[in-house]
């Protein structure tokens, strides 16, 4: 098994935004509702200490930590400095980098300046124009967030810390409007994500029998960026499958085969498999560990976790025949669920994902024999 070496670690449970997909609110978990309200400087401490004996113990020296939550700016720029000060000073004998991930409706200039003087990365979440994002993405009184992301996004353009935007796709937006959109605010990368869904709630294009809508929906962007509009952003789901493509290992949990070296810690110092497995039932991210009184190794030995490492063998049979199965991977852990089978299963995603990838294949096949 590989050792863990990427933090998710929640500083704050609680958003100012009440988005309609979210898996930490809006999908029958309510487990934040008992968390502290932001981390401790103690159970940071903690964590930090965890992740430094665990570093050691495994000889390794690359530790990537993104602070997260919740909206991570929530617990205000005093703390989050705190944050910092305990981050940097015990893992500077390592090489490491952190990253936050907010909604970027509260980011601002005294905000960018501390991240800056301290070269913490900052993505943020954005679904698209103004209109397609409030769709989805609103406050708690239902007010659209659009008008004030372009803020923070503008803040964060002219920064040196920018690190990319997160886009979970709306499959009845324009696509290429969407990717257009966020595209002239030049982000580093744009990562686009399929909706949370798994096989006992599946997505609207299922019910509509349509299991290609989210294929068809990314293949239009992929032509658009592979064909030269932007091809200088990096959009993560395409180079991940042209990695693989080309026999190289990728670095995203939700493609490929390779083990996952990733843990989430709560901001009562719990640690989760992965937060985003709740959206596929209450509680199915708890591993009933803790910073205080567990270490790395116990994490490893926890089923959920050692399923993630399991690669092709941990696969379902229709993926492990699959021709595409070193790129797919059978596709996101949380999405392959079923009461019946559990994680055997392939992606509830499995048709877009083979047609976006053989797809791909076949454009960049015929671009080479072309040159």
């Amino acid at each position: 098994m590989v050792p863990i070496s990427s933090f998710v670690i929640k500083i704050s449970s609680r958003c100012n935004l009440n988005c309609s997909y979210c898996y930490e609110y809006n999908m029958g978990d309510d487990s934040w509702k008992s968390m502290p309200k932001i981390m401790s400087i103690d159970v940071l401490t903690k964590v930090v200490d965890r992740i430094v004996e665990h570093s050691n113990k495994h000889d390794f020296n690359n530790i990537s930590i993104s602070l997260h939550g919740g909206e991570p700016l929530l617990v205000g720029i005093d703390k989050f400095e705190e944050y910092i000060n305990v981050l940097k000073s015990n893992l500077q004998s390592h090489n490491y980098t952190i990253g936050i991930q907010t909604n970027a409706t509260l980011i601002n200039q005294n905000f960018i300046n501390l991240f800056e003087d301290n070269d913490i990365f900052v993505g943020m979440s954005y679904d698209g124009p103004p209109e397609i994002n409030d769709i989805n993405r609103f406050y708690h009184n239902g007010k659209g967030s659009g008008k004030d992301v372009e803020q923070g996004l503008n803040l964060l353009t002219n920064s040196k810390i920018f690190s990319g935007i997160l886009t979970v796709i709306d499959v009845n937006a324009d696509p290429v409007n969407t990717w257009r959109y966020l595209s002239q605010f030049e982000p580093p990368i744009i990562d686009f994500l399929l909706p949370h869904a798994n096989w006992d709630n599946p997505p609207t294009s299922h019910r509509e029998n349509d299991y290609t809508k989210y294929g068809k929906w990314m293949i239009s962007i992929f032509d658009d960026w592979f064909n030269g509009h932007k091809s200088h952003i990096r959009i993560r789901f395409f180079e991940e499958i042209l990695y693989r493509l080309f026999g190289h290992k990728g670095s995203l949990e939700s493609l490929g085969t390779e083990e996952v070296g990733l843990i989430t810690i709560s901001s009562n110092g719990a640690y989760e498999q992965v937060d985003t497995m709740k959206s596929v039932f209450p509680g199915a991210q708890n591993i009933g560990l803790n910073v205080i009184d567990n270490d790395l190794d116990e994490v490893l030995l926890q089923k959920g976790v050692k399923d993630r490492q399991l690669g092709i063998s941990g696969l379902s049979t229709k993926c492990q025949n699959c021709k595409v199965v070193n790129i797919c991977g059978g596709g996101y852990y949380p999405h392959r669920y079923s009461q019946i089978n559990e994680f055997n299963n392939p992606s509830v995603y499995c048709e877009d994902l083979f047609m976006l990838i053989t797809y791909i294949e076949s454009k960049v096949i015929l671009k080479l024999e072309k040159e």
